[in-house]
């Protein structure tokens, strides 16, 4: 799964990679969580990056109390989910990041680890996203972060993952409305393109409060800092 993760390219490089022409202004993001704001890029818009709320809201949806449900889309079951069968082939987004962190249970302790590139470089995530009137009139796009089986490397850490897109699958996630689902699904497969690299990391990060560059570091340099 995905339950939080990292973006801390800067402008420049976010548009080199993804080849935009508009990006607003960013904040680094160390620990970005569910229902807030993150930088998407959206089929609608491929050249522009924009911000949108991480839990999807279904147009249909009469409460926004339900995104809290739907941060992540299961790959396998895409086209079976009410929320999300309408939004394959109409709906798509990518969602730029530096890599994500999972947790390994030990005992009564759940010990973060960051998943990243070994070369360091930037990952995007295949997503869906829709575009929801809250009851006042106000618009706010939403998005969720696709999953599929972890890879090889990663299945010690968690059965799950997010879906990583290389350059071509991002050209064609965001090539615009399609009834060739079959094509898409095909995407939709554990990360085998680039080494994967764990990284044990601090506890600072369990708190959604927090969101700082100490979330990255070892866990043994945060804990004799508090000392």
């Amino acid at each position: 799964m995905c339950g939080r993760y990292v973006l801390k390219a800067s402008a420049l490089d976010l548009q080199h990679e993804f080849h935009l022409d508009e990006v607003p202004s960013l904040t680094a993001r160390y620990n970005i969580a569910p229902m807030q704001a993150a930088p998407v890029i959206l089929d609608a818009a491929p050249r522009k990056l924009v911000l949108a709320q991480w839990g999807l809201l279904p147009r249909w949806a009469k409460s926004a109390k339900i995104a809290h449900q739907l941060i992540n889309a299961r790959a396998e079951t895409l086209k079976e989910k009410a929320a999300f069968k309408e939004l394959l082939g109409t709906h798509r987004c990518l969602v730029p990041c530096d890599g994500f962190y999972e947790w390994r249970h030990e005992g009564p302790q759940r010990l973060p680890h960051f998943v990243h590139q070994q070369n360091g470089h930037l990952l995007a995530m295949a997503g869906l996203w829709s575009r929801w009137r809250s009851p006042d009139g106000l618009d706010l796009d939403t998005f969720t972060i696709i999953t599929t089986r972890a890879s090889a490397e990663l299945q010690g850490l968690h059965d799950r993952m997010p879906v990583f897109l290389d350059g071509e699958g991002r050209q064609r996630w965001l090539s615009g409305p399609t009834h060739d689902l079959a094509s898409l699904e095909l995407l939709l497969q554990p990360w085998h393109v680039s080494p994967l690299e764990i990284v044990p990391v601090s506890q600072h990060v369990n708190s959604v409060l927090v969101d700082d560059a100490a979330c990255l570091e070892p866990p043994a340099t945060v804990q004799l800092r508090l000392l």
